[in-house]
């Protein structure tokens, strides 16, 4: 007797845990099937909650959707959408947004607060959906996270990695929790480029960067030969980084094509007008140190050195005096004050010597 009721108490636990376990697997199988036609069902209120915060989906389809085992996160599988970033316009629904795998996940069950996850996700945008701001019009290969999301107001939620993304984007500048890799297409004087853009964190912020590779190889295929201090500040600037190699391209091709066999007046007139064109764009701190990490370059003089850093300063100076770029080649060929050739700095003094 007092075995049975010895074999009876260890054997009544393990006959909740498995009731508890079956309760379990029918409530997640239950709700498995169940989500897929609910989440169908509420689409079109979702869409509607979107447009107002600017973001139009349309043409909603997916594979599958799976709840995890433990309630706490839905998986779906194989999404694509129309997307719409200015639904205001007339243009509407023309973008395309594809994603293999996109996970929900509840972190924080009391607050209701958790993370998205998006894997294999690729974007194309047409022109009008683009940001003037954004250099980039496609996207692939690209995973993607952000947390701390307020799951339980998905306009909300919404809102937020919209934000969170607006601010990576165009200001490359986010804080919170974020996590960005894939590629992105350069267009590099229409030749296409595909380089890896990823965060990188930044004290408590987060910031976008480029594999110094990809720039690396970019630079030799376009035959810019930029040196390492200046593909360091390329890939540190990636929404600046199309706009900085077509201006070193476009400066490269017009030195090229006004002094075509004068090697001193080539070099004098490129590097006036680079520094021009990265002062006209980006303003002149930021040209400064582009262009002075040019001079790092081993194996030039010092005079050659003096003379590069001088006619940098004298493009800056054109900007200032709202020279137009037009008026370049032959201010290069005939005014005083730009050095053509090493042989000149000596003439010129310490004291009209610019830096």
């Amino acid at each position: 007797m007092h075995r049975h009721s010895s074999t009876l108490r260890i054997h009544r636990p393990l006959i909740l845990l498995l009731f508890i376990g079956s309760l379990w697997a029918l409530v997640w199988t239950l709700t498995s099937a169940l989500v897929p036609s609910l989440a169908r069902e509420a689409l079109p209120t979702l869409q509607a909650r979107l447009e107002p915060i600017g973001i139009g989906l349309g043409d909603v389809a997916f594979s599958g959707l799976r709840i995890s085992p433990w309630l706490n996160g839905l998986v779906l599988s194989d999404l694509e959408a129309r997307l719409d970033l200015n639904p205001r316009d007339r243009i509407q629904l023309r973008s395309q947004l594809d994603i293999a795998t996109l996970e929900v996940r509840l972190t924080h069950p009391f607050s209701l607060r958790g993370a998205v996850q998006a894997t294999g996700l690729e974007v194309r945008l047409v022109p009008s959906d683009r940001p003037r701001q954004l250099p980039f019009d496609r996207f692939s290969n690209v995973r993607l996270a952000i947390g701390d999301l307020p799951l339980g107001d998905p306009r909300q939620a919404a809102k937020t990695i919209r934000g969170t993304l607006k601010a990576l984007f165009l200001e490359n500048h986010a804080i919170g929790e974020v996590a960005f890799s894939g590629e992105v297409i350069l267009d590099i004087d229409g030749v296409a480029r595909v380089a890896n853009l990823y965060t990188e964190r930044a004290g408590e912020t987060f910031k976008l960067r480029f594999r110094e590779e990809d720039i690396r190889a970019i630079s030799q295929a376009k035959g810019l030969d930029l040196v390492p201090e200046q593909i360091e500040i390329v890939s540190l600037y990636p929404l600046r980084a199309p706009v900085i190699l077509m201006l070193t391209d476009r400066a490269r091709a017009l030195a090229t094509r006004y002094a075509p066999d004068d090697v001193w007046l080539k070099d004098a007139m490129r590097h006036v007008i680079w520094s021009f064109l990265l002062t006209r764009t980006f303003g002149s701190v930021f040209a400064t140190r582009v262009t002075d990490a040019q001079e790092l370059r081993p194996g030039n003089t010092p005079d050659e050195r003096a003379m590069d850093y001088h006619n940098n300063a004298i493009g800056r100076r054109f900007v200032a005096e709202n020279v137009p770029l037009a008026a370049l080649p032959r201010r290069v060929r005939k005014d005083p004050d730009v050095i053509r050739h090493p042989d000149e700095v000596e003439h010129f003094g310490a004291d009209r010597l610019l830096r």
